[in-house]
């Protein structure tokens, strides 16, 4: 069952406590995870800018925490933090000022080693980026995160040339693992090993919001021509409410399976009545890959599995036999 004291929840796998001086969480001792960290976005959809006047929120101008449940199955503590932004970018440089809520809700439910976390907002402010840090429990040289039907490792060093400055920020589709932790996320976030000292990171920076006003637009910071038509945009800006969600685990856990438990919930059905079915049980049973598809078509079961290693395995269907 879970437990909790304080601001601390337990359930005997891992213990997660909210520090209410500025509502970052540690798991197991290892603290300031879930950092926010604000700046300003002078770029495009393309490419990250920083203007040349830029303004850092490192931290909330004021932060509440409070237990919302208690358990036994489930409990959550919410940090309710302000952050005081600058409202847009003019002229390179970040001006105004904008008071932005932030919700940020952690969860242990029972029997998982894992802490959720959503973070809800209703963004006004224009032209920035907003990233979530983890500290890393270990330093490291190289990040690994899904891509379609792979994980890429990657380095700290980026690829540029004459036209792009080399920037090391990365796509992440569903989870991204460094440093002995994992951070499982829903969609496509772009990400960052960062605090690089000695030859090896120790945060890792995931991305919650980049706000920019330009399909794309040159020269910048970042880069010197256009790498698109310079449209303005609205929608880019992404105001209003948001709500992002996250995963975060300590250790070499398969990071498939953390995506699975975080991500895809139980459905639950009513029947008609008729047949029996046993208590439990398990109607498929598929080990030895990945599973990207099941469906029906035409009254046969259609299953599509993938190999994200570069092992030679072995897959096997239990019970099954077809082609």
């Amino acid at each position: 069952a879970v437990t909790v004291d304080g601001t601390a929840l337990a359930n005997g796998l891992i213990t997660v406590e909210v520090d209410p001086s500025d509502g970052t969480f540690s798991i197991d001792g290892h603290g300031g995870l879930g950092h926010i960290v604000d700046d300003g976005d002078a770029g495009d959809t393309y490419n990250w800018s920083p203007p040349h006047n830029d303004v850092s929120v490192g931290g909330p101008a004021s932060v509440s925490v409070a237990t919302v449940e208690t358990g036994p199955v489930r409990a959550r503590v919410a940090v309710d933090a302000v952050y005081r932004l600058p409202l847009h970018i003019d002229d390179q440089t970040r001006v105004g000022e904008v008071d932005m809520a932030v919700r940020t809700v952690v969860e242990l439910r029972a029997g998982e080693d894992f802490v959720r976390v959503a973070t809800m907002l209703d963004n006004q402010a224009r032209d920035h980026r907003m990233r979530v840090g983890f500290p890393l429990p270990s330093p490291t040289d190289h990040s690994e995160a899904e891509c379609a039907f792979t994980v890429v490792r990657r380095g700290l060093d980026a690829a540029g040339g004459p036209t792009e400055r080399p920037m090391s920020t990365f796509p992440s589709r569903r989870f991204v693992r460094a440093g002995g932790l994992t951070v499982a996320h829903e969609g496509l976030l772009e990400y960052e090993l960062c605090a690089i000292a000695d030859g090896r990171s120790h945060r890792l920076g995931l991305t919650l919001l980049r706000c920019t006003g330009m399909l794309s637009q040159g020269p910048m910071t970042t880069r010197p021509l256009p790498a698109g038509p310079e449209i303005p945009l609205e929608g880019a800006q992404q105001q209003g409410r948001q709500t992002f969600r996250y995963a975060v685990r300590l250790g070499d856990g398969d990071p498939y399976e953390l995506v699975e438990a975080a991500f895809v919930p139980l459905q639950v059905a009513t029947g008609a009545g008729s047949g029996s079915v046993p208590g439990d049980g398990q109607h498929l049973s598929v080990t030895g890959a990945e599973v990207s598809a099941l469906y029906r078509d035409a009254g046969a079961l259609h299953l599509r599995v993938f190999n994200p290693t570069d092992i030679e395995v072995t897959v096997t269907v239990d019970g099954r036999r077809g082609w």
